[in-house]
């Protein structure tokens, strides 16, 4: 994957590339306290049938940390759907037609929010990415102890970042653990304001709204995501069995846990579309 970085009016964004003619395209969207790094094992096993994107959001992994006076809207739901399309309308030059967006939590809140915005889009996966109608809704799909408190929490010592890679994954902790120390506690503090003061997006409307093909993958060790209440939700809003793949061991992150599987269901995924 090659190192790249895109200029915003806060400053710049890091992702990566492989780039190699393919006819598909996949764009993976990482979840709050990830980055594009946790893509590698998933995108090394897709590298030769697919052209891949991975982007770190503004505040994670390789992108630096924003101007907390100036921009720290950015740090929300909103702002990151507004960089998600400014960032797609930044490689046009790459003539990409066929285009899977795969969002991991964050990232598939953000695609979804993006998407009437979106061209030239096939496909979309959601992984352990909660859409709902309203914010109560959201939260009920979330486990009761699940931590949100350290999700939130601006400053987090040895312990508690500990604590929280657990909730993310089964595997690759170490790695999980550097994703969430990396990440600008700024994110932290802002991101739970910037909920309360936008206005929610009802992304269930949009999805239904825009006709896509839609994968769901969900990790029954989630430690956030109740998943297998919220695969009965999703079989009522009526998506169909097939569409909603239930991993035994995997997490929040779910394509850090099982690159295998994930690879193996994205790819089939795409070949139907």
């Amino acid at each position: 994957m090659q190192s790249n970085f895109m200029d915003f009016e806060f400053g710049k964004l890091h992702y990566s590339t492989s780039i190699s003619g393919h006819k598909n395209t996949i764009i993976f969207l990482h979840a709050f306290h990830s980055s594009a790094a946790a893509s590698s094992k998933i995108c090394n096993l897709l590298k030769d049938k697919f052209n891949l994107i991975c982007l770190d959001f503004q505040g994670h992994g390789l992108s630096p940390h924003l101007d907390m006076n100036q921009y720290s809207h950015y740090y929300g739901f909103a702002g990151a759907a507004k960089v998600l399309i400014e960032f797609l309308n930044n490689l046009k030059n790459l003539k990409l037609e066929n285009i899977i967006l795969v969002g991991d939590s964050l990232g598939g809140n953000t695609m979804a929010r993006a998407l009437p915005h979106l061209k030239n889009i096939k496909g979309l996966v959601f992984i352990a990415s909660i859409q709902a109608e309203n914010k109560d809704i959201a939260f009920k799909i979330m486990f009761p102890e699940a931590p949100l408190d350290l999700m939130f929490k601006k400053d987090l010592n040895t312990q508690e970042i500990e604590k929280l890679a657990q909730a993310y994954a089964c595997k690759e902790l170490e790695l999980m653990a550097v994703d969430i120390t990396n990440t600008d506690p700024n994110f932290r503090e802002h991101f739970p304001r910037n909920i309360e003061s936008e206005e929610w997006v009802d992304e269930v409307k949009m999805l239904k709204n825009n006709p896509l093909p839609l994968l769901y993958i969900l990790g029954k060790q989630d430690g956030f995501v109740n998943a297998v209440f919220y695969k009965k939700i999703l079989l009522e809003r009526g998506l169909a069995e097939s569409q909603i793949k239930l991993l035994d061991q995997a997490g929040h992150v779910c394509h850090l846990d099982q690159p295998e599987i994930c690879a193996q269901l994205i790819s089939e995924f795409a070949n139907k579309i």
